[in-house]
């Protein structure tokens, strides 16, 4: 069975609300489960849980799925659905600190790519990414699997599960870039911004969109392109750029508002100068 991103984003969904037990990856609940797991681990296992009998289990911890972070993740790896029961790998029985270890693609929080089933990290402890800026992670005993904000939580890194398929990778932009990648693996926000200035990222919406998709914050690299643009060369006042229009340097339609917003230029204010100069 083929395991993916958005599989992994699926099978975290629907163990929402369940509980933490530390060391368990997708177990069924048990008393005999929890007597193990208070002997192998008795300083995560300071809580009382009762035989499952009638009015003895309160906090509904027995006879559920159960996961600790990392298990959450292994949960999906070794069970054939969201219900099913683990089958136990051994390959892939790596503590939280030890599953960014071996993610071969991953880097700081802040360059984390837009991709549902990215997993984020901070010491000792891993959640998946389900977009839209929303983590879904099993949290402790105290919370159990639930689902928190990306910012604010204290995330420091991400990677990709070297274990998965990732089916919604980031899109690259359709002309490759020619300038050096960061030793991260990812470009710096001036590298991008100088290829946005040469045209390689489209421009407006497109733009807009190839950006987001790659991985890049697209008002950091706007402002960056504004900065670069401001401190080059100076520029040509609106008289002198109108003249260079009408004189048919710029072209015409389309190509000529792309090519006066890629330098800078403000093409409403520049066409009205046209205007006044033709009348």
């Amino acid at each position: 069975m083929s395991k993916t991103n958005t599989g992994l984003v699926a099978y975290a969904k629907a163990q929402l609300g369940k509980p933490y037990w530390y060391g368990t990856f997708g177990n069924t609940s048990s008393y005999a489960l929890y007597k193990s797991k208070k002997s192998q681990y008795p300083d995560n296992y300071r809580w009382d849980c009762k035989d499952n009998q009638p009015g003895t289990n309160p906090s509904k911890q027995l006879g559920v799925k159960v996961h600790d972070c990392v298990g959450l993740i292994k949960g999906y790896l070794w069970c054939d659905s969201a219900e099913g029961s683990p089958k136990y790998n051994s390959k892939q029985d790596v503590s939280a600190n030890g599953m960014y270890s071996v993610c071969t693609r991953k880097g700081t929080i802040t360059t984390m790519p837009e991709v549902p089933g990215v997993l984020v990290f901070m010491d000792h402890h891993v959640g998946v990414y389900i977009g839209d800026g929303y983590v879904i992670e099993a949290k402790g005993h105290k919370y159990g699997v639930v689902k928190t904000a990306l910012k604010g939580r204290g995330w420091t890194k991400w990677g990709y599960c070297p274990y998965i398929t990732y089916e919604e990778a980031p899109k690259k932009p359709t002309t490759q870039p020619t300038t050096k990648p960061s030793s991260s693996g990812k470009k710096t926000v001036a590298e991008i911004a100088k290829e946005v200035i040469e045209g390689k990222w489209g421009n407006g919406d497109e733009r807009k969109k190839k950006l987001k998709a790659a991985g890049y914050d697209y008002n950091a690299v706007q402002k960056e392109v504004n900065k670069q643009l401001s401190s080059g060369t100076k520029k040509k006042s609106i008289t002198e750029i109108a003249k260079e229009v009408i004189a048919g340097k710029w072209g015409n339609g389309a190509t000529r508002k792309a090519k006066l917003e890629k330098a800078g230029y403000n093409y409403l204010e520049v066409q009205k100068e046209v205007n006044r100069l033709l009348k």
